[in-house]
């Protein structure tokens, strides 16, 4: 089976739209760049990929300005925003030369930046692989360390290109 025929192909507009259905947290990933100068983006694409070893996924553009550091430097870290971070979100997502210099951020233990007032956790990963695919590269990470705030905010969530948060229709101790 051929899958890389283009004539069945949906065209890029109706794939995002058809994404932009499916609600996702958002995440800003950073690192260090070559100077030691800390740098990050703004992604939803990313998910776990084992408990055993610990690993998760985080897809980048190919284009992306923070690339280039994430696959020389082979480390960084995932920081989950919560409700108060959509400025920290647009900021990331944003072409801004100096992004640190608007948010609070603290170095990880192994040096890496840590959002501090707009986690609701963080995960400290190590590159294991890079997989080009199409327009992105997706990196696949070990999970070093991390740490969880105290439950008390809500998730930032980006849905039809719109941001909100998440609120649980059962109470965690109820189960369905």
């Amino acid at each position: 089976m051929d899958v890389t025929r283009q004539d069945d192909r949906i065209d890029p507009a109706t794939f995002l739209s058809i994404m932009s259905a499916f609600p996702a947290g958002i995440a800003v990933i950073t690192t260090l760049n070559e100077n030691a100068q800390p740098v990050g983006l703004t992604t939803t694409a990313l998910c776990s990929v084992s408990a055993d070893p610990p690993a998760l996924l985080v897809c980048v553009d190919r284009g992306s300005r923070t690339l280039p550091s994430l696959l020389s430097r082979k480390e960084f870290v995932v920081n989950f925003l919560r409700n108060s971070g959509c400025a920290t979100s647009i900021l990331f997502a944003s072409k801004k030369a100096d992004k640190f210099s608007a948010v609070r951020w603290h170095p990880s233990p192994g040096g890496l930046p840590i959002l501090t007032e707009d986690s609701l956790a963080w995960a400290d990963c190590s590159l294991l692989e890079a997989v080009p695919v199409g327009d992105h590269v997706v990196l696949i990470a070990e999970v070093r360390e991390g740490d969880v705030s105290p439950p008390a905010h809500e998730p930032l969530v980006y849905f039809q290109r719109s941001f909100g948060t998440w609120t649980p229709l059962v109470d965690g101790e109820e189960k369905p």
